[in-house]
């Protein structure tokens, strides 16, 4: 069997759930003895080292100009190299008009449609012109939760016999790094030498950023000498929101404890959940909670709220709290952060969330 993958999530959109998703799929498919020839549309040369490690993936640039939707030469790469399915994990995006082999998409999230005024009207346009002819065309679609199944449903009708939930794969790489080399990691390469909180993620309103602030303000009343930082990109159409986090900071006298670095190296991101104190996540709408389980792997416990998918899939596995009182979250981060034996007994509680097997990945494709 012949399949094409596009790659874009993995070539050009690191720092996003994109990205991770993208790199774990091909990862997978690269293991598995289950294709006799892999193809993946790559938009980025040179590779990076990751990629060129995987020595059955066959990197195809193709001359795809993505701002007008126009996949001829794709299809024409289809029909040539005799593919049996092809995989657009960017939302189905990249699903040809043209019918040639079978079809699947990735769907990650509806929120472009739920959530329309806080979505850049570009995106929202090219989003609600593209998806539901994508779900028409695909032979199977992929849905990361059974949270965005039921959206693809009621929102597009989508044909529930062609939709399988399956779970996107948490890269093996998050393991507990070891507090001590993480925290003498983080203070040579990025001069963080204080007790953190942290939160990794866009810089967007969904991600409630003013929330985390006023817990560090509930925290600093305790204890002054606890940060926050915070690892996402904050450049673009997020800079209207940063600028008010920022505004926000200032008012609060909180500019000393709060560390904005942008996006940072996939590689570095098990240093930073291990050493911190606990991962904040106030996400109010979530499809799947990648970056929490990141966390989670890397024994961070994780604060944050109760949105559908977090309790269907996460359950007792996380922190749950509320933006009305931060009394209660903030004495937790305090006294973990005061006595090791605290932190501990609060990860012991804690249970573990089923992860996404190889196995369950590859099932996509059958």
């Amino acid at each position: 069997m012949k399949i094409c993958i596009d790659g874009i999530g993995a070539s050009k959109l690191s720092g996003t759930d994109m990205f991770s998703y993208t790199r774990e799929l091909l990862s997978t498919i690269n293991s598995s003895n289950k294709f006799t020839q892999v193809f993946t549309v790559w938009d980025n040369f040179p590779l990076k080292k990751y990629f060129v490690r995987l020595q059955n993936i066959n990197y195809i640039p193709l001359n795809i100009d993505r701002t007008s939707s126009n996949y001829d030469d794709l299809v024409s790469f289809l029909k040539e190299s005799s593919i049996d399915i092809y995989h657009s994990p960017n939302n189905g995006f990249s699903i040809p008009k043209e019918k040639y082999c079978r079809y699947i998409c990735t769907i990650h999230s509806l929120y472009p449609v739920k959530h329309k005024k806080f979505t850049d009207e570009s995106y929202y346009n090219k989003f609600t012109s593209i998806v539901p002819n994508s779900l028409e065309n695909c032979d199977k679609i992929i849905a990361v939760s059974e949270f965005t199944k039921q959206e693809l449903i009621s929102e597009y009708n989508a044909d529930e016999n062609k939709i399988a939930v399956v779970n996107p794969k948490c890269s093996p790489i998050f393991i507990n790094m070891g507090t001590d080399f993480s925290l003498s990691f983080l203070k040579k390469h990025y001069n963080i030498s204080r007790p953190f909180i942290f939160y990794a993620g866009s810089i967007t309103e969904r991600k409630m950023l003013d929330k985390i602030i006023m817990l560090l303000k509930e925290i600093n009343k305790k204890n002054n000498n606890i940060d926050l930082v915070i690892a996402g990109c904050y450049k673009g159409k997020r800079e209207p929101y940063y600028k008010k986090i920022k505004d926000l900071i200032i008012e609060n006298h909180l500019e000393d404890n709060v560390h904005f670095l942008g996006k940072i190296k996939f590689s570095h991101m098990p240093v930073f959940y291990t050493a911190a104190i606990c991962t904040i996540d106030f996400s109010t709408y979530n499809d799947f909670p990648l970056s929490i389980i990141e966390a989670i792997n890397c024994s961070s416990f994780v604060l944050c709220n109760k949105t559908p998918t977090n309790t269907t899939l996460l359950k007792k596995a996380v922190v749950y709290t509320n933006f009305d009182d931060f009394n209660l979250a903030s004495d937790i981060i305090v006294s973990a952060e005061n006595d090791i034996n605290v932190k501990m007994k609060i990860i012991s509680l804690l249970s573990k969330p089923v992860l996404t097997t190889d196995e369950d990945t590859l099932a996509i494709y059958d």
